[in-house]
């Protein structure tokens, strides 16, 4: 407690905010399956920017328990680093009401990475680790280990020099599908 002559003080004022404030942990969202894709991908700072190409790219309806399940290979933000200037200037500051022009910068990349269906890895693997996604290409998904893959568009060579696409975790449950965390978005062809 503080007794009233040190808040008088000099330092005394600092000393009684600093008293006054409660550190409020951040809020951890379950992988339950309780939670909707956007609310869970929204929640995790780490996945802001694919977020925010979700939005833009006018994927939202495509998503929630109305829509059907989805799958989505979701990127962390340092991810993106490679894109050019505009696309990551749209993500770190996503309009409220994007234009046609801005919507077609981001939706074949977002297009992509999402799939149709609740496609964890053991489904994935039922299906010849072959993935078709909403842009109707093929997307290869070779396991590295139980929740680790790498990914790999059909009839795209991969860039000399650039590391492969990879999952590093899979299998985040949400209401109305999942997510696999990648180490980078799978670009268009």
């Amino acid at each position: 407690m503080i007794d009233r002559r040190h808040a008088l003080g000099a330092g005394g004022l600092a000393l009684l905010l600093a008293a006054c404030q409660t550190v409020v942990p951040p809020r951890i969202l379950p992988e339950d399956g309780t939670i909707d894709l956007l609310t869970l991908l929204r929640g995790k700072p780490e996945h802001r920017r694919f977020a925010a190409a979700l939005t833009i790219a006018g994927a939202e309806p495509r998503l929630g328990l109305r829509s059907g399940a989805v799958t989505l290979f979701a990127p962390v933000n340092e991810g993106f680093d490679g894109l050019p200037a505009p696309v990551l200037a749209l993500l770190d500051n996503p309009p409220a009401n994007p234009t046609e022009a801005q919507r077609a910068l981001v939706q074949p990349m977002v297009f992509a990475n999402a799939a149709f269906g609740l496609l964890r890895f053991e489904d994935i693997a039922a299906r010849r680790n072959v993935v078709v996604t909403w842009d109707r290409a093929r997307l290869l998904v070779q396991p590295t280990g139980a929740r680790t893959a790498t990914l790999a568009r059909e009839g795209v060579t991969p860039v000399a020099g650039r590391a492969p696409v990879a999952v590093t975790r899979a299998n985040v449950l949400a209401a109305d599908g999942v997510f696999h965390v990648t180490n980078a978005p799978v670009l268009p062809g």
